[in-house]
């Protein structure tokens, strides 16, 4: 398979990384999108030696942003082929403390930031197709979605929130994309040694899953690129 132009946002949280280090080992050039410069410099310059990297720091609920991640990945690669959102902010707040900017602020985080990066990379892939047909069969894109989408948790009512709102946003937006040939899918993920899950119980998290182990990073990344 030809050297994709792969763009992956949240690459400065540990999925994201090790998503990117996944498409690195398959030879694929990648922009790195994140909030953490540092992180995603340090990043870049490790897998620089593997193949093409680029980064931008960018809030990707914010359009301009956006705009910008595109225009980034059109200077380093010329193209878009693919996107692996990684992005995944998780609170807990008591529902009856719940305040309204809270909500609000998740909802943004996980899901308008989805939306905007999932609209702006199809379009792209759409100018691609109609300049270029052969590239119909190269638009992809993953989101990575926690299951508490559907199962929900009592103390995380924000996060489900979102995470239902971006498991059916990508399930409609596979559907709007059909007819380009562009395939739009998700990756649920449970308990996984990162981030997201310094505040849960990983004795509790273990129970819910029938191999009584929290998955890696790397686990995610393997079934992101497949």
């Amino acid at each position: 398979m030809p050297a994709r132009s792969v763009i992956v946002a949240g690459a400065d949280s540990a999925i994201g990384e090790a998503c990117a280090r996944k498409f690195a080992e398959a030879g694929d050039r990648l922009l790195l999108v994140g909030e953490d410069e540092e992180t995603l410099r340090g990043l870049a310059e490790d897998l620089k030696s593997k193949v093409e990297t680029a980064f931008v720091v960018a809030v990707i609920s914010n359009r301009l942003d956006v705009h910008n991640v595109i225009a980034e990945a059109l200077e380093s690669h010329q193209r878009v082929d693919a996107l692996v959102n990684a992005t995944l902010i998780v609170s807990s707040r008591e529902f009856l403390d719940l305040a309204e900017e809270d909500f609000a602020a998740m909802l943004d985080a996980n899901l308008k930031s989805a939306f905007l990066l999932t609209q702006a990379t199809c379009r792209q892939f759409v100018k691609q197709i109609e300049t270029s047909p052969e590239a119909q069969a190269e638009g992809a894109i993953v989101n990575l979605l926690s299951v508490e989408g559907v199962t929900a948790a009592a103390e995380r009512v924000a996060f489900a929130a979102s995470q239902g709102g971006l498991h059916q946003l990508t399930k409609a937006v596979a559907l709007a994309m059909s007819p380009y040939g562009v395939r739009v899918n998700a990756v649920g993920i449970g308990a996984i040694k990162a981030d997201y899950m310094k505040d849960f119980d990983a004795k509790t998290a273990k129970s819910t899953v029938p191999l009584n182990r929290i998955g890696d990073p790397e686990d995610v990344a393997e079934a992101a690129y497949f």
